[in-house]
């Protein structure tokens, strides 16, 4: 059976008092859980292991490894600084020590395979074996076709009736150009389409979209959630075939649309698109499972290093690591 933390801790007072003997006589259980979890950085600058619950333990050495085998050496130094780095990568090692205990009592791997894979590599493999051992009991158990069918439901902008609209547009992009000349170039195509010039003339002639040049400005049939939605609004407004609509703002510039009609497009047929639908919310509920198994062990850990001084305690390693990698910034 696994020791509680408190098992864990009452083990390392027995440990103590017997370690140190006659010199511990009149030491109490609560200041040996006050040394058991004193202050991470002195635990680490002290070159002993960090001790966390159920018996484990991550020493500075380890962090090191962990920070150089994940990083280039010339992001150690700005990935440090950022907020909880250090503790994340504690409670990850964490993790994977707890899963990978579990993982060898419960013999999902063998002693052979994790002394052959050895520290850091050892511990991966036990932590997928546990892993896809406790994800493989939830996700057998699930029902793919139930969630298929909520899916389908959930993308009905996608997948259900729908409504699109054929639309041109003039685009006149606002970079590059003072807000005077913005306002002066669209005033200026304006100005042409109430004198009737061709709108197919004046995309050639004012168009900024790229794609003018060879789709004459046609957008085709638009679905809406796809488009700006500025855009989109004023396009799904439009009702008079040939319509050409007043300036519209998106975040690409100005646009003039011309309107050329609407379809209502039948529903996608959900046996067409089941296997689909069944591989993704498949894929993500994998993805899901695998945190969800492993957020107990980060919650177990958490509580032990949240008042870590990781200001000081990444300035040690940082200072080991510089002599490794000269390069590193000073």
């Amino acid at each position: 059976m696994l020791k509680s933390p408190m098992d864990a801790r009452e083990a390392s007072f027995l440990a103590i008092r017997q370690a140190c003997g006659r010199n511990l006589i009149g030491l109490t259980r609560l200041s040996v859980v006050s040394l058991v979890l004193m202050s991470p950085v002195q635990a680490l600058t002290a070159g002993e292991s960090f001790l966390l619950p159920y018996d484990q333990a991550v020493t500075r050495s380890e962090l090191k490894y962990y920070l150089k085998e994940r990083l280039v050496p010339e992001a150690i130094e700005s990935a440090v600084a950022k907020p909880d780095a250090l503790k994340n990568a504690i409670v990850n090692l964490y993790v994977m020590k707890r899963a990978s205990s579990i993982a060898e009592s419960e013999a999902l791997v063998s002693p052979g395979e994790l002394e052959y894979r050895r520290g850091d590599g050892g511990r991966r493999l036990g932590l997928q074996a546990f892993v896809t051992d406790r994800s493989t009991e939830v996700l057998g158990a699930t029902d793919w076709t139930a969630l298929a069918d909520e899916r389908y439901l959930a993308e009905q902008a996608k997948l259900g009736e729908r409504v699109q609209v054929n639309v041109d547009h003039i685009l006149v992009k606002a970079e590059g150009r003072t807000f005077l000349e913005l306002v002066a170039r669209v005033a200026e195509v304006q100005a042409e389409v109430e004198r009737g010039v061709p709108f197919q003339d004046l995309v050639a002639k004012y168009s900024d979209d790229t794609s003018a040049s060879r789709n004459g400005g046609s957008l085709g049939f638009i679905s809406q959630g796809r488009t700006d939605p500025a855009f989109e609004e004023v396009a799904f407004a439009m009702t008079e075939i040939g319509a050409i609509s007043d300036p519209v703002l998106s975040s690409f510039g100005v646009h003039l649309i011309k309107y050329n009609g609407r379809r209502t497009r039948s529903a996608t047929p959900q046996a067409s698109v089941q296997k689909n639908l069944i591989r993704q919310v498949k894929r993500e509920r994998s993805e899901a499972v695998r945190g969800e198994v492993l957020a107990q062990f980060r919650g177990e850990a958490w509580p032990y290093i949240e008042d870590l001084d990781e200001a000081a305690l990444g300035a040690q390693i940082l200072a080991e690591l510089r002599e490794e990698f000269p390069d590193l910034k000073k």
